[in-house]
């Protein structure tokens, strides 16, 4: 879909198409009551009359990837949109992050030099997803992506870049490429952003289009017509009517019950804002929505750092907030590390990717019974501490300059190495440390000697760590792009003392939601449209299956369909 270039933005289209849906909404208020909502979710529908404390073409429901939507609506002419953000935060999760953009054939690509193609990239997630994407829904994100890019691009100044780092996650899958789909990062006049800048310049120009923004007002219902067709949500303690509703609320992060009913494994800490608690997924289910690859999430291992005892989170099934721990490819594959289970062994490749990684805690031991690997234990030498900033422990500046991991850019002022953090212990053996963290100290010390044995020639026969491209080309990368050893992510465990720390399976969102099509509409349980009602983001069942094809599939993905949804409910063409 293309923007319509010959159109006045704020005319003909506030005129037409929106007031038509405002409209046709309107004809079906013979009148509106509250009804019983289901498990937390709730509907207001066509029982008797309701009161309207405010109307809008657009209503958008989160300012995570619903920012995106909100400013496309004002930009392409919307008479009036609103947008509502549960938290004081403006952004939520979206705002933390990095700020990559995972959209594919885009200028940014072509730019580079890469070489890539529609079938490829279908190939890749159907692959990747184990068949579970929907091919429609992602020929969608495939056909908008490029004009979504080049709109936002020129609507906000941004110029994207595509990057080697958090390229495809899934090497060596058919359909694989090492860049040019993930993490395209923005830069405006001044240089690279992160989404935090990102997200407050969309406001600003959002506030420039008259957008209103009602930051700690949260969405709690839905209110449909006797057809089923959404007529706008109850927002705080106004009842907004809207001619679109575009849910933007995020995942179920911190939803205790829906994380125990969906997941097939304990997450046990997210960076997710806290309002994530399933709001959109309920609301929608509440009015009859169809829901999508509940079990999945975008994982993000962590070491914990809060002081939760994993026991308790394990047992209560509740969930830490960790920010200063999340793993992104900053510690478990940095040289001279390694993560551990309660019997000393390795659970996976370190140096890939997070949510591949955070896939390891799945493993089921039937032997034990029960899932071995949670928690694991995040263990390193002397050496490795001593040269890397870990949660809570710096090592200042090193280097001039140049993007390695521990240069200037990235350091700080250090810590005592002295001292070591709560979260910590150390000891001056293997065996010790496997006393104080509850590993098994025979299990812990053979791993370890044959894991050094293969580290000093620079391979790892087990898990393949430092074979693959996001191996060298990103975590290698963070850990300074190593040429003293043979490997960039390999070093031996060689040097007391010894540091360890429990380390978690995570998530930076989940990955499940309410079922779109290819134009962003939520469906029903029979796979039919909800008049009026349209998901972006992570509350929505996505373009890729559930699965984290690669670095910023999140906000990429969550952008793209919030132009395809607003483009639709416009009324645009291609």
């Amino acid at each position: 879909m293309g923007d319509n270039k010959g159109m006045d933005r704020r005319g003909f289209l506030k005129t037409a198409a929106f007031s038509s849906l405002a409209l046709g909404g309107a004809a079906a208020l013979a009148g509106c009551a509250p009804a019983a909502g289901t498990d937390g979710g709730a509907a207001l529908s066509s029982t008797g009359d309701i009161a309207w404390d405010k109307e809008v073409d657009v209503l958008v429901l989160g300012s995570g990837t619903g920012a995106f939507a909100a400013l496309v609506a004002a930009a392409k002419g919307a008479g009036s949109v609103c947008l509502v953000e549960k938290g004081t935060m403006w952004g939520g999760t979206a705002a933390t992050s990095g700020g990559g953009l995972a959209v594919p054939l885009t200028y940014a690509a072509a730019d580079a030099g890469v070489s890539d193609s529609k079938e490829e990239i279908v190939k890749y997630f159907k692959n990747a997803s184990d068949g579970r994407v929907d091919e429609a829904v992602l020929n969608s994100f495939i056909d908008n992506g490029s004009d979504f890019i080049d709109w936002i691009s020129e609507e906000m100044g941004w110029k994207f870049v595509a990057s080697p780092l958090f390229g495809d996650y899934y090497e060596p899958m058919e359909g694989w490429i090492p860049m040019g789909r993930g993490s395209l990062g923005a830069a405006n006049a001044d240089g690279p952003m992160i989404a935090s800048q990102m997200w407050e310049e969309m406001k600003a120009k959002m506030e420039g289009y008259g957008v209103e923004i009602l930051m700690g007002t949260e969405a709690t219902e839905l209110i449909t017509d006797g057809a089923g067709a959404v007529l706008g949500a109850v927002c705080g303690d106004q009842n907004i009517k809207a001619g679109s509703v575009i849910v933007a609320t995020g995942g179920f992060d911190h939803n205790d019950e829906m994380r125990a009913k969906y997941h097939p494994f304990k997450i046990m800490a997210t960076n997710a804002v806290p309002t994530n608690t399933g709001d959109g997924q309920l609301m929608g289910m509440a009015i009859g929505a169809n829901v999508s690859y509940m079990d999945r999430c975008w994982g993000a291992p962590a070491i914990l750092t809060t002081g939760d005892d994993p026991a308790t989170l394990i047992a209560e099934g509740t969930i830490a907030q960790e920010i200063a721990g999340t793993d992104w490819a900053m510690y478990r594959g940095l040289p001279g590390a390694v993560v551990v289970n309660k019997k000393g062994r390795r659970i996976g490749n370190e140096a890939g990717p997070y949510d591949l990684f955070n896939q390891a805690f799945a493993y089921y031991d039937t032997g034990e019974p029960g899932h071995v690997n949670i928690p694991a234990y995040f263990i390193c030498d002397a050496a490795c501490w001593a040269t890397y900033s870990l949660p809570g422990h710096t090592v200042g500046a090193v280097g001039e300059g140049d993007g390695s991991y521990f240069d200037e850019t990235y350091g700080g002022e250090a810590t005592d190495p002295a001292e070591v953090p709560a979260h910590f212990v150390q000891a001056d053996t293997l065996e010790e440390l496997a006393g104080k963290l509850g590993i098994d100290p025979t299990g812990l010390t053979a791993e370890i000697a044959a894991f050094n044995e293969n580290a000093v020639k620079g391979t790892d026969p087990v898990y393949h760590r430092g074979e693959k491209h996001l191996d060298i080309n990103t975590t290698g990368v963070m850990a300074g792009s190593r040429t003293d050893l043979a490997n960039p992510v390999l070093a031996p465990l060689a040097t007391g003392p010894f540091y360890g720390a429990i380390y978690v399976p995570g998530t930076c969102g989940t990955a499940g939601g309410l079922t779109i099509n290819e134009n962003a509409q939520v469906v029903n349980t029979d796979g039919e449209p909800i008049e009026h009602l349209y998901a972006v983001g992570n509350c929505s069942s996505g373009v890729s299956g559930g699965t984290y094809v690669h670095g910023g599939i999140s906000l990429g993905s969550g952008g793209v369909m919030s132009w395809v949804a607003v483009n639709h409910a416009m009324g645009a063409t291609a």
